[in-house]
């Protein structure tokens, strides 16, 4: 019966039909039939389901969504709030809580099938609706079918990738927040090449850094922050060559993208001693990008060397902590001044004071030293005057 049902309900003389009682009706006919019907009989169709009930949230959508949309000035409402309504609307929908039944009825055959299904229906979604249902679906699978997801959640992670670019910042957030809980069944391969990702993203966000808020550099925040807040143990076991980026970002001048990072190095680090025991992989990763054409990111690493040498010389600077935090101090201290750079000037203070026994048993240093020195004299001298 349902290989005859289905197909008509779903058919433009069903839920595609342009009579409104037709849609309804045919509606309520298919969710009856996928809550009611057993697991056996449901199953074979599940795949297809899953893949038309997303899409039919957006199809399905009110009219008067779209027309508030467009005149939300009038109701003095904003696109973000509007879509904030959206979303509440999208996890009390019926149509979401039909395919969760359809998820909970799924073994490794179904999983199988579905995956290219679940994947087609990712790439062609066009609605904010079909958009966040896909991201729900995928953290359903991965904290309530995690043991039949997991080899399939490499796959998923790498599309999730390109969905987190999205030009809808809800759209993007959601699929952020998925990313955490798919990076749980993940490999580490995987988890790494989606932080090697989100540095991309945040590193190399040239367009994005002329808004107001850099759409990319708050993706890269919101992908760290979700691995860090849903799949914590992974997170741990994968520090070193997380942390470093995290503690980079957490100097961002955006205030947007500054607050992402601090609750993530919040969240996992214990203060000053965990700059000390990744010194060399977050110095490492700040002198890489002091040569970026971009000045946000060139400030923003040289701030974070900054605040690494403050923190390492309240712990008690030891030769080996000095000898990897000169050659980058030195090297955020050349070039032009801008705004705020004050930070890295009394960072070296501190250097000078905490390092002594290192700079004094090498010439060369200590030659380098008194010359930043004079440059610090005169730039304080210069800012008491102004």
């Amino acid at each position: 019966m349902l290989k005859n049902v289905l197909p008509f309900l779903l058919s433009t003389s069903g839920l595609e039909s342009g009579a409104e009682d037709v849609q309804a009706f045919s509606l309520h006919t298919l969710l009856e039939i996928i809550k009611k019907s057993s697991g056996n009989t449901l199953r074979p169709f599940i795949p297809d389901l899953v893949e038309r009930v997303l899409g039919l949230l957006s199809s399905l959508e009110p009219q008067a969504v779209n027309y508030i949309y467009l005149n939300a000035d009038k109701y003095n409402l904003t696109e973000q709030k509007i879509d904030d309504m959206r979303l509440s609307s999208i996890r009390s929908s019926p149509l979401m809580e039909s395919i969760e039944r359809c998820l909970d009825l799924l073994d490794d055959a179904t999983m199988a099938a579905l995956q290219p299904r679940l994947e087609s229906a990712m790439k062609s979604a066009v609605g904010l609706p079909s958009k966040v249902g896909c991201s729900r679906v995928l953290v359903s699978l991965s904290t309530r079918r995690n043991i039949l997801f997991k080899p399939y959640a490499d796959s998923f992670l790498r599309l999730i990738e390109k969905q987190v670019q999205d030009r809808n910042d809800t759209v993007a957030s959601s699929y952020a927040a998925a990313a955490g809980y798919v990076a749980r069944t993940a490999s580490d391969k995987q988890v790494l090449h989606l932080a090697a990702f989100a540095q991309k993203l945040y590193f190399e966000s040239e367009g994005a850094r002329d808004t107001a808020v850099p759409r990319r550099c708050v993706a890269a925040g919101e992908i760290m922050h979700a691995v860090s807040k849903h799949a914590s143990d992974r997170f741990g076991a994968l520090a070193a060559d997380l942390i470093p980026f995290v503690f980079v970002g957490k100097h961002d001048d955006d205030a947007t993208v500054k607050e992402l990072f601090q609750e993530t190095w919040d969240d996992n680090v214990g203060g000053s001693r965990a700059v000390s025991l990744y010194l060399e992989e977050i110095i490492q990763l700040a002198v890489q990008h002091l040569d970026s054409p971009l000045w946000v990111v060139k400030h923003t690493s040289a701030k974070a060397i900054a605040d690494a040498t403050t923190a390492v010389a309240g712990l008690g600077m030891d030769d080996k902590a000095a000898g990897i935090l000169w050659p980058a101090l030195d090297k955020a201290l050349s070039g032009k001044t801008w705004e705020g750079k004050e930070v890295v000037l009394e960072a070296f203070v501190r250097f000078v004071e905490a390092g002594r026994s290192y700079w004094e048993t090498r010439s060369q240093v200590a030659q380098s030293t008194e010359k930043v020195s004079c440059k610090v004299l005169l730039f304080f001298r210069w800012v008491c005057v102004v």
